[in-house]
């Protein structure tokens, strides 16, 4: 770790979160030499240690998933490329530090922008809301195709073709609460009724996290100007009509 500094010009240090200021510590940078994390929430304070020995200090965080597990299976470099091609790149960090890792970005055929420290916990929060709970809720849509009779590998792939067919629409969309789809998006108050009793059939987990996703995405409809205030409260009271009800577990 200590050989990093010299050995090229610019470090990126792909460490746990919480390891950031140890790893940084270990390197003997020259002053020549940009250090960066690649932390969406840590901030280039985390790099103290290398600034005051002269070094350029800045982050580069990816706005893509990368999975890990055994599941990923054995991936060549050009696989990762196309991981973080056309995707978004948060980079931290004085002018300097800018200059030197945007080139990065563009080489993998990534989308550089600017932000400030302050600002990359929310940020990083909303990424990682995306990323770690879309996943969840796609357990739940592929459970519930096992249930009707669908194979492991054929609700793996219609989960998976669903969720890109949404990223699609977010993507043409101009912002990401116009893509909505299903009752809410169509003002549909007897469609939330029906949806929310079979939601009763879900785990206590899995229906709270339909009866928030569909309060949260009345708010984004009536926000947005899509449903107007009448709308929006005949949805949320289809809604809370069917709160109490039991449930099987079997989801």
């Amino acid at each position: 770790m200590g050989e990093a500094g010299g050995a090229g010009s610019i470090v990126l240090l792909t460490v746990a979160d919480s390891a950031i200021e140890a790893a940084c510590a270990a390197i003997i940078a020259h002053r020549d030499t940009l250090v960066a994390h690649v932390s969406g929430s840590r901030d280039v304070a985390a790099l103290e240690a290398a600034r005051t020995r002269g070094a350029l200090v800045g982050s580069l965080h990816p706005l893509a998933a990368v999975a890990r597990g055994e599941f990923a299976g054995v991936r060549q470099p050009e696989t990762y490329r196309a991981t973080f091609a056309g995707a978004a790149f948060a980079i931290e960090g004085n002018d300097a530090a800018a200059a030197r890792l945007a080139p990065l970005v563009l080489a993998v055929g990534g989308r550089p922008f600017r932000i400030s420290g302050v600002d990359k916990p929310l940020y990083h929060l909303g990424a990682s809301m995306l990323a770690a709970f879309s996943a969840g809720i796609a357990q739940v849509a592929w459970e519930q195709m096992r249930r009707a009779g669908a194979h492991a590998d054929l609700a793996s792939a219609g989960v998976s073709h669903l969720l890109r067919t949404v990223a699609d629409n977010i993507g043409r969309a101009p912002n990401p609460a116009a893509a909505q789809t299903g009752p809410v998006a169509r003002g549909d108050a007897a469609g939330v009724t029906r949806q929310a009793r079979v939601a009763l059939a879900l785990s206590a987990e899995a229906q709270a996290i339909y009866r928030v996703h569909c309060a949260h995405a009345v708010a984004l409809a009536r926000r947005a100007g899509s449903i107007d205030d009448g709308t929006a409260t005949r949805l949320l009271a289809a809604l809370d009509a069917t709160a109490e009800g039991p449930h099987d577990g079997s989801a």
